[in-house]
């Protein structure tokens, strides 16, 4: 049987592990302990590597919060310059009572580093909240929902950040998905390759037909590892041509 390619990378070792427990519900093979065992190994290691991979979303799903707040910080400033900008009223001087508050910090902690603004965005709202600010808050109907938007999304990006604080902790602590897709090859190549080979030629009936379609899923795969390798050469190539 074909054996997963030595320049598999991670997400296409995940890729064929995937493919291997999908085949293996159209093509069971039941009451064969050692074949359990190994494929209970292979299926936990592959759950492991998988939740490693997609431990990146958390980057993202970071970022997305962050633009959120940024967009709710940035609607409570111009909702009060609107304000301010009126004809002299009661409204417009409690507006603008409240625009020396937004003044201490300016538009600009949208542009500060996570840590800088989750820390000055945190003081602007408490000041904001103040007793002494309440009838000003309480007078623009609007700029109360926009205030709470932004404790709101403050508080979804904490929760993010902490998550990803765990994340990055947790992986610290553990193996890398990069030395857990080994693992996962020694796995397929040296345990259930050979033992579906062994057992394809002593009961072809059971065996050979869930053999032969991890054979093919595993020849495909190593097929694709062999295009991304040339075209990685091509590249190394056309942009050092001095290597010809």
């Amino acid at each position: 049987m074909k054996k997963v390619h030595a320049n598999a990378i991670t997400n296409e070792i995940a890729e064929i592990c995937k493919g291997i427990i999908e085949l293996s519900k159209r093509y069971p093979i039941e009451l064969d302990d050692y074949f359990i065992f190994i494929f209970q190994k292979l299926s936990g290691k592959s759950v492991e590597l998988v939740g490693k991979i997609n431990a990146g979303w958390l980057n993202s799903e970071l970022k997305e919060k962050d633009d959120a707040r940024d967009l709710d910080v940035r609607a409570i400033f111009y909702e009060v310059k609107a304000k301010c900008m009126r004809r002299p009223s009661a409204d417009q001087e409690k507006a603008l009572r409240i625009k020396e508050v937004l003044d201490r910090y300016g538009m600009k902690i949208t542009e500060d580093s996570y840590t800088i603004e989750s820390a000055g965005v945190r003081a602007m709202l408490s000041d904001l909240n103040a007793p002494e600010l309440e009838d000003c808050v309480a007078s623009n109907a609007d700029f109360k929902i926009l205030l709470d938007n932004a404790e709101q999304s403050m508080a979804e990006f904490d929760v993010s950040a902490s998550k990803l604080i765990e994340d990055k902790n947790e992986r610290e602590n553990a193996k890398s998905a990069s030395v857990v897709g080994q693992e996962l090859k020694g796995i397929i190549n040296n345990e259930l390759l050979i033992y579906l080979a062994a057992m394809s030629k002593a009961n072809p009936t059971k065996y050979k037909p869930y053999a032969d379609v991890v054979n093919t899923l595993i020849e495909d795969s190593n097929n694709k590892v062999r295009d991304r390798l040339a075209a990685f050469k091509r590249k190394k190539e056309k942009i050092n041509p001095e290597l010809n």
